[in-house]
């Protein structure tokens, strides 16, 4: 929610999902990205008083599963040290998460909430991402699963798959996107996800904007990932290319 005041806005970049260069974000052929319902009461998680003396940060990421009922069945830590995560498990024990809907019906839905502990800010951030249902195409069937995603001059590119030995990149350098002039006055606020393949090098090419809620943001999305830096996915060991996805969030924060 877009409060009356805003003291700064900030954004964030999420790999989400494993998945030519396209410039050109803002095309009105980019489709909005999946909605995802939004939590009830989702109070902010405290700050460590102890962590925030220390000025430490850290990030928590807890699973949340959601009956077709509307019922939260637990709260899992995914990831996060103790004491950060006992204090989002406290804050997001209040939230009241939503299932989410296939063909009208109300299916078990899983969460991933993201907690940023954010030692400058002196503050908690949290972000929701949709683990589980995945959307999928009417009418058609599982493709037998397969790594390879397609040929280029440089080699071929592949796509995550643990089971036959394909390994994401990790991010080694990372900065964050900026807000244009345009949607800092309208105080816009949503996501963008783009696809883009990692080398070997570590470097990212072929950008592309796959959805977006906030067009104006577009460029400044694919800006920011393409001064990223990572270390290559690999295949059975070996540094190969592969193609991945990654969420850039664009919130504002009182």
């Amino acid at each position: 929610m877009i409060k009356a005041f805003i003291a700064w806005m900030t954004a964030s970049a999420l790999l989400v999902l494993p998945l030519q260069a396209d410039l050109s974000p803002s095309a009105s052929d980019v489709p909005p990205c999946r909605e995802v319902p939004a939590p009830e009461r989702m109070i902010r998680p405290k700050y460590p008083k102890e962590a925030l003396r220390n000025g430490k940060a850290g990030t928590v990421r807890i699973r949340v599963v959601v009956t077709s009922e509307g019922r939260t069945k637990g709260l899992v830590v995914v990831e996060g040290e103790p004491d950060f995560s006992k204090s989002a498990l406290v804050a997001i024990h209040e939230w009241r998460f939503h299932p989410v809907s296939k063909k009208g019906r109300s299916v078990e839905t899983t969460y991933n909430v993201h907690v940023r502990f954010n030692s400058l800010l002196r503050e908690a951030n949290s972000d929701v991402e949709l683990e589980s249902p995945k959307e999928e195409d009417e009418g058609t069937s599982a493709a037998s699963p397969t790594d390879f995603k397609f040929d280029t001059p440089d080699g071929p590119v592949y796509k995550v798959s643990p089971q036959n030995g394909v390994v994401g990149p990790k991010v080694t350098y990372q900065t964050d996107p900026e807000f244009s002039e345009q949607a800092r006055k309208a105080a816009e606020q949503g996501n963008v996800t783009v696809s883009l393949v990692v080398g070997t090098d570590g470097k990212p090419r072929n950008i592309k904007v796959e959805c977006s809620s906030v067009p104006d943001l577009n460029g400044k999305a694919i800006e920011a990932v393409n001064s990223w830096r990572f270390e290559p996915g690999t295949r059975d060991g070996k540094p190969v290319m592969v193609e991945i996805a990654v969420e850039v969030e664009f919130h504002l924060y009182k």
